[in-house]
């Protein structure tokens, strides 16, 4: 017992120390993330800029076990060190081949890229050629990808971004970022602007703020923080600027909170509740109290985040992976009053954290950051509700996949008839729901289509794969109901569509890059899509062989 108790009391000799360390930058965290800076064209918690700058940086949330917020303090407060250490992602081969002698692990110091000179003439002629509208290889894309990477650490380290100070008469013009404060220049334009003795308040809060991040001493720093939070603070409130702490605050709750990841791991417990052998009524009640509770995080999530932006979830990948994983557990939802049973939320469950696990696990290339809308879409409501709609559809289509393979499963392995027939009315009405979103929503895009370019229909690769997809599933329907397809049929053949929503969905935006629905396009995933594909075909193909030799000599 006395040997257990001295133990105990060594571990804590040891661990208290780190644990009040981690304590202090947990502190030194919280109020360097409150304080406000300007971004993208809207203002945002400084732990919003950190997260968005750091995925894009280092294609990490975070790198070496480090706060976001506080890496990129620590960044302008040694920029000459940093700008040494490799934090560079370099994934591409060639890419890899060209800077091979200066790689650590895979990545490279930002001074080594900035400082290349034939290096940098590469990326000019690139970007000369991406001006001219020509193709750019995937090289090409990767060296000026490289290059943005290396100078927005410059910029971050060397204070050029973001803005931390609004101008007096117009504070939604671009803020004034603290490299203002390194110069005499600099200083004489924000006396200009502010009452010199608060200027300079703030420039000796944030000497001793980067004074104190760069010795390493992190009970200091975090005084050092709360002072030149206060100075800025009092800086504003000289010139009577009034930021809105409620946004603010807003985005600081959705960072912390994690609704959609919070609701991924809600929608998995109520997966593992309803799949437990041998479980009483009462706990299909709990995995169905999970299951409900993950969506109303889901949807929390998406209420705090349109009045964040202040805009629907348009814009990119990302939002529409969250939005179509949300419909799916919508339209599960609406079917389960008509249709109680365990099977339908399960199926939706695991859909929606397939779907979420993906949006979270590629930060690189689904953009999770809050952007302003594109100016197509900044004032278009046709093109705002036909966005909303399409992904509806694709969302009743999702869960349609779902549903597909598992009666593909249960009858592929001859479970229970009535089960069967469950599914297969499931399969049925969400065809139905998402043939008349994914139509509404075309039909709406024509509409748009009218009203800013002109023509109703002009067969841009975007409106080509939509009217595809409604073809395919319309075949499928119609082949239904004139009895020309059975019930494995059915369930095969809606697998099979999906592909087709995921050529309109993702192929269009993310391989071809063309036609007049720029705003959605983006780069990169395709390997992972691409076995996606090959193992759900494997899997169908599985499926259906199983089948039919079971058809035969079963």
């Amino acid at each position: 017992m006395k040997k257990m108790t001295f133990t105990f009391l060594l571990a804590g000799l040891f661990l208290f120390p780190s644990a009040l360390q981690a304590a202090r930058n947990e502190t030194l965290e919280a109020v360097l993330s409150r304080i406000p800076v300007q971004d993208a064209g809207r203002a945002k918690p400084f732990a919003a800029f950190a997260r968005e700058a750091m995925i894009f940086i280092t294609g990490r949330g975070q790198f070496e076990n480090r706060s976001a917020a506080v890496s990129l303090w620590e960044w302008m407060a040694d920029p000459q060190v940093w700008s040494g250490e490799p934090i560079l992602p370099v994934k591409h081969l060639e890419l890899r081949k060209e800077f091979s002698s200066d790689l650590v692990r895979n990545r490279i110091a930002p001074n080594l890229v900035l400082n290349d000179l034939a290096f940098a003439g590469k990326v000019n002629a690139a970007r000369q050629k991406d001006q001219a509208k020509q193709r750019l290889t995937a090289l090409e894309r990767k060296e000026i990808e490289l290059y943005q990477r290396a100078q927005l650490f410059s910029a971050i380290a060397s204070a050029r971004a973001p803005g931390f100070i609004p101008h007096p008469q117009e504070p939604k013009i671009a803020w004034v970022p603290l490299e203002a404060f390194t110069s005499q220049e600099g200083i004489h334009i924000l006396e200009n602007l502010f009452p010199a003795a608060a200027v300079r308040d703030v420039q000796d809060s944030l000497g001793h703020l980067l004074d104190r991040l760069k010795g390493g001493q992190a009970e200091e720093a975090v005084l050092a923080a709360e002072g030149f939070s206060g100075t800025l603070k009092n800086l504003l409130l000289s010139r009577d600027i009034a930021l809105d702490e409620t946004a603010i605050a807003r985005e600081l709750l959705y960072l912390k909170l994690k609704p959609f990841h919070l609701a991924w791991i809600l929608y998995l417990i109520s997966i593992f509740i309803w799949l437990a052998p041998q479980k009483k009524k009462v706990m299909s009640r709990v995995g169905l109290g999970f299951f409900i509770s993950g969506f109303l995080i889901h949807s929390f999530g998406f209420v705090l985040r349109m009045l964040i932006a202040g805009r629907p979830p348009v814009t990119n990948m990302y939002e529409s992976i969250i939005w179509v994983s949300w419909a799916a557990v919508l339209f599960s939802l609406i079917l389960l009053f008509f249709y109680p049973s365990a099977h339908l939320p399960v199926i939706a469950a695991s859909v929606a954290t397939f779907a979420l696990l993906i949006g979270e696990s590629f930060p690189t290339f689904l953009d999770a950051s809050i952007s302003p809308l594109v100016p197509v879409l900044r004032s278009n409501y046709w093109l705002t509700i036909h966005v909303l709609t399409i992904t509806l559809g694709y969302g009743a289509f999702a869960l349609n996949w779902g549903i597909a393979h598992v009666l593909l499963y249960s009858l592929a392995f001859r479970k229970k008839k009535e089960l069967q027939n469950s599914l297969g009315e499931y399969l049925y009405r969400s065809l139905q729901i998402g043939v008349i979103f994914l139509t509404a929503g075309t039909i709406l895009g024509g509409v748009w289509a009218a009203d800013s370019w002109g023509r109703f229909w002009g067969w841009d690769p975007k409106e080509t794969w939509a009217l595809i997809a409604i073809l395919a599933y319309l075949a499928v329907l119609h082949s239904r109901t004139a009895g020309w397809l059975d019930m494995f049929g059915v369930a095969f053949w809606s697998a099979l569509c999906f592909l087709t929503v995921l050529m309109a969905w993702y192929g269009v935006n993310f391989v071809l890059g063309a036609g007049l629905h720029s705003y959605g396009f983006g780069g990169g995933g395709l390997p992972y899509v691409a076995a996606f594909i090959v193992s759900d075909l494997l899997l169908i193909l599985y499926f259906a062989r199983r089948f039919k030799t079971k058809g035969r000599h079963g």
